[in-house]
């Protein structure tokens, strides 16, 4: 019996046990077989990977015009306009700008206006981090077992079933290096939500206390009117019949009070 008869027979052997126990993932190992967690020296000793994010709340007279500032601001920090949504006296922005100019950036925008709230958060993701990164070169190494193996498949059976999971570890591979991706881009950029609201809309300063004071009287002297006009034709009803007491009574006073002389 030839070598390559051999080593057919081998690897056709491996297979099938690979398939009574599982399938081929048992045989090469899949990076999902890992001991769940991360080891926790292994966390201690990463760099730590940090996502920040802030909110920030301001009055302006000109949301609108406001918006462009902001836009502007961001773009100067080396980052970039995510999401913009709004009308003339309320404006919401997200920008994503560098983790590192965050509070920079912060300065800068809370001069725009007056600031009515400002927030900052920060998640720590570095267990996250070196979790996914030893899920993938467990993956790396699970597709390189895989790829060896297909190189020594002999028949035809052999290769479809191989490549059918050597297919399935590299698009978990792919999902795995995606995530990662976007933890880092996470952790590089950070999210900044900026509200503006037009002044007035907030009551703010002296200007804006004197409109809604005049709205007040103005309501309130609307409310007077109504009232008066919804009692008018009960005054007038009782208004006749006073009068004519009245002159009733005074027609009495003269008829009965002597003449002088």
């Amino acid at each position: 019996m030839g070598a390559g008869r051999v080593a057919g027979l081998v690897l056709a052997g491996a297979l099938l046990v690979g398939c009574s126990s599982g399938g081929v993932v048992d045989t090469v190992g899949r990076a999902g077989s890992a001991p769940d967690g991360v080891a926790p020296a292994e966390v201690a000793d990463a760099e730590r990977r940090v996502v920040r994010s802030a909110e920030l709340e301001l009055a302006v007279d000109d949301p609108a015009g406001t918006a462009g500032a902001v836009r502007r601001a961001g773009e100067r920090s080396g980052g970039h306009l995510a999401r913009e949504r709004g009308d003339a006296d309320r404006v919401r922005l997200s920008l994503r700008v560098p983790a590192e100019r965050l509070d920079a950036v912060l300065a800068e925008l809370s001069g725009l206006g007056r600031v009515l709230s400002r927030s900052t958060s920060a998640e720590d993701v570095t267990e996250q981090v070196v979790d996914t990164g030893s899920r993938i070169e467990s993956q790396r190494a699970s597709v390189r077992r895989l790829r060896e193996l297909l190189d020594r498949a002999t028949t035809v059976a052999e290769v479809v079933q191989v490549e059918a999971e050597l297919t399935e570890r590299e698009t978990e591979l792919e999902a795995l290096e995606r995530r990662r991706a976007a933890l880092a881009d996470r952790v590089a950029m950070a999210e900044v939500d900026v509200v503006l609201e037009r002044s007035a809309a907030r009551g703010a300063g002296f200007l804006a206390g004197v409109t809604t004071g005049l709205h007040s009287l103005g309501g309130a002297g609307s409310l007077l009117l109504t009232w008066f006009g919804v009692a008018l034709p009960y005054v007038a009803l009782l208004a006749l019949p006073a009068a004519a007491g009245v002159l009733l009574v005074r027609r009495r006073r003269r008829a009965s009070t002597p003449p002088l002389g």
